[in-house]
């Protein structure tokens, strides 16, 4: 299939990464002729690095329409239909990955394809065999990662990832997921820095700023949550979800009457939000004004009775007081029918009955050391041993 010398050129011009000018390329390639196969094909990669997928597509089904065994231009709509859930097309991409001339794509689109429908095992073969056929690639090497840490082989995903990030240079996925694995690992220090080392890759990333306040929180360090999170309000002004970080994490920080205020500004921008209701609610207590937290707590209920957050923070308001069991018991039996698996609630009810119905009490407590939070397991230890085995 001979090649053009305008698909030649913006073939070149998209491995320097100049995908403007390649389209531009390509696109002149093919008003000069409509049916250049190189031409078609290397604009669809090209659409498809820019995740364009309507553009790609169309432009494979052209190719397909004028060579309808295209091996590559098939696997690339296979994959595309597998991972919008066409298990079918699982098969169709092993077929063509196992072809004898089958090239990178063919074979890296069936590990896609596994990867999109959790094989991860299945994965991890076929895309070391696509990483064997183009060394270093930064993509593969992600995609790698992602099946390894599906089949929990955390260290060896990590160890990809960070291939990944080295080899791009630029690209900030590889960074975050490697700091997600880290903090798996337990190693919240190291995914601090590995996070941070993504922003600096994109530093105009909302998401990331977000995800590095979330585990400054985690990490006990709401100073750099407070930056993050003024640094994404700077960035987007209007975004209630940026005012909410900053809210919570002066919260976190003891800046109490900063966290009043800023909250108060976010329940405006969203005045049914439940998490800027329970947040401010916390906020409440901490200035003892217990008579407003239940109000917005209740508001919070009220807007969508199976929120379970809610209840268990009213629960608890309602526990602090004398003769509140009652109260706490009937928001928390409603929150039971919801979440009957919730350990917060079982915890929080087996309290509410503890005087009451020891019984009772002594069996949610023991489902709520069942628990994945250490803090509530630890409650739940010491409620069982008060209430006597039984």
């Amino acid at each position: 299939m001979a090649v053009s010398k305008q698909a030649t050129s913006a073939a070149r011009l998209m491995k320097q990464g100049l995908l403007k000018d390649a389209a531009i390329e390509f696109e002149r390639a093919l008003k000069q002729d409509p049916k250049d196969a190189a031409a078609m094909l290397g604009l669809a990669r090209l659409r498809l690095a820019q995740h364009d997928e309507p553009a790609a597509r169309a432009m494979l089904q052209r190719l397909v329409e004028q060579h309808p065994t295209h091996p590559e231009a098939l696997s690339h709509l296979a994959r595309l239909d597998a991972e919008k859930g066409d298990a079918r097309q699982l098969a169709v991409l092993e077929a063509l990955a196992a072809q004898p001339k089958a090239g990178f794509f063919e074979v890296v689109n069936h590990g896609r394809g596994l990867l999109a429908h959790h094989q991860y095992p299945a994965a991890i073969p076929v895309l070391e065999k696509a990483l064997a056929l183009q060394p270093g690639n930064a993509q593969t090497l992600t995609y790698l990662g992602m099946a390894l840490q599906g089949d929990k082989q955390l260290d060896r995903a990590l160890r990809r990832y960070q291939e990944a990030a080295e080899a791009s240079r630029t690209e900030h996925l590889p960074l975050l997921l490697a700091a997600r694995v880290q903090v798996l690992q337990g190693h919240v220090g190291a995914a601090l820095t590995t996070l941070q080392q993504a922003i600096l890759r994109s530093p105009r990333e909302p998401s990331l700023i977000r995800e590095f306040a979330s585990l400054c929180f985690f990490a006990g360090a709401p100073e750099p949550a407070i930056k993050a999170a003024i640094d994404l309000r700077m960035q987007q002004p209007d975004n209630a979800d940026a005012i909410y970080l900053h809210g919570l994490a002066s919260f976190v920080a003891g800046k109490n009457e900063d966290a009043d205020r800023i909250l108060r500004e976010a329940l405006v921008k969203v005045p049914d939000n439940a998490a800027v209701r329970i947040a401010l609610a916390k906020v409440r207590r901490r200035l003892g004004d217990d008579a407003e937290a239940q109000k917005l707590l209740e508001a919070a209920i009220a807007v969508d009775a199976s929120e379970v957050g809610a209840a268990n923070d009213l629960a608890v308001l309602h526990l602090s007081r004398p003769g509140g069991a009652t109260a706490a018991r009937a928001v928390l039996t409603q929150a039971l029918k919801a979440h009957p698996e919730d350990t917060g609630v079982h915890l929080n009810l087996a309290l509410a009955l503890a005087d009451t119905d020891k019984a009772q009490a002594r069996t949610h407590a023991k489902k709520a050391q069942a628990s994945t939070d250490k803090h509530i397991r630890e409650q739940a230890d010491r409620l069982v041993a008060a209430l006597g085995a039984k």
